[in-house]
């Protein structure tokens, strides 16, 4: 049997196949150059369109096709794979059968202690509403009592602005009058005395002086510097008066002097000083406090209103 040549390799048929079916006059050429390949089959696309220079954006923005730059491109970095182990996860173990059990079990409530009150007492009931029985009564009774006493009305003298004046007292001067004065000497005042349970403080209202002169001639009606009468009482402004007409003899009426510089008062509190026997102590240093006051008074009159405008002359009133 002939071997079989190279050529006949049926494997190797098709090799260069291209040369040996194209004719040996004809020159070898390169691949087609299909580039044009859309302009030659679309003549009419083959003109390639101008460049646009610029335009107006949708939001209003001019822009010019010399201001647009090229970004660069910026390489991302790729997600890193997803990890194929993951972490193991170790759960608790949970007996249902004891959950179960345990939801099952109903909860224990611990409620407040209640005090409950004891029972009333039906004897104290009965003896506490006797008592408010009888205190409604009474006063039911003292209520009809007082209905049937007359209405007070208030003392129609006491309700004047002006205290009604006693008939024998004058507003002004008049012969046959008596003539008298009336001056607070102190003021209300403490003092300390022993009394069955210790020592104690008492305390006494203001002292005035009462002064009476009888009734003075028609030529000299001011009353002189030496008085009848000299009190000193603990009684008030208002009742000063009727305390003076006390001392007044008969219905003779009487005139109260309302001139200070009328009455010689330093003279008068000297007077009571040096004769009232039974005067107590605070009595007796309000006296004096009042004597002090009065001469100082009259040495600052003296000394403001005498003068001596020439040495050797008289001393004459300012």
């Amino acid at each position: 049997m002939k071997p079989a040549a190279a050529d006949d390799d049926p494997t190797r048929a098709l090799d260069d196949f291209v040369r040996r079916m194209r004719p040996s006059n004809t020159p070898a050429t390169g691949a087609p150059d299909l580039s044009d390949l859309s302009a030659r089959l679309h003549p009419e696309r083959a003109v390639t369109p101008a460049r646009a220079k610029g335009g107006v954006l949708r939001g209003g923005q001019r822009w010019n096709a010399d201001d647009v730059e090229d970004v660069p491109v910026v390489a991302l970095s790729r997600q890193p794979p997803e990890r194929g182990d993951r972490p193991e996860l170790t759960l608790p173990s949970v007996d249902l059968r004891a959950e179960n059990l345990l939801a099952a079990v109903s909860p224990e409530i611990e409620l407040p202690a209640i005090n409950t009150p004891p029972p009333p007492d039906l004897d104290r009931l009965d003896a506490a509403t006797r008592q408010a029985s009888d205190d409604v009564a009474s006063q039911w009774d003292s209520a009809a009592r007082a209905a049937a006493q007359p209405v007070w009305q208030p003392d129609a003298q006491a309700l004047q602005l002006r205290p009604v004046q006693h008939p024998r007292l004058l507003a002004a001067w008049q012969p046959g009058a008596w003539t008298g004065a009336v001056r607070e000497v102190f003021d209300s005042t403490t003092e300390f005395v022993t009394s069955a349970n210790g020592p104690a403080v008492e305390t006494y209202p203001p002292h005035r002086l009462l002064l009476l002169w009888p009734p003075l001639s028609p030529a000299a009606p001011r009353p002189a510097r030496w008085p009848q009468q000299v009190r000193l009482s603990a009684v008030t402004a208002r009742d000063a008066a009727a305390a003076l007409l006390a001392g007044v003899p008969g219905d003779a009426p009487l005139w109260l002097q309302t001139d200070p510089g009328a009455v010689d008062w330093a003279l008068a509190a000297e007077i009571a000083l040096h004769h009232e026997p039974a005067l107590r102590p605070f009595q007796a240093a309000g006296l004096r406090a009042f004597l002090a006051a009065e001469r100082e008074a009259t040495y600052a009159r003296l000394n403001a209103d005498y003068h001596q405008p020439v040495a050797g002359g008289p001393v004459i009133r300012r």
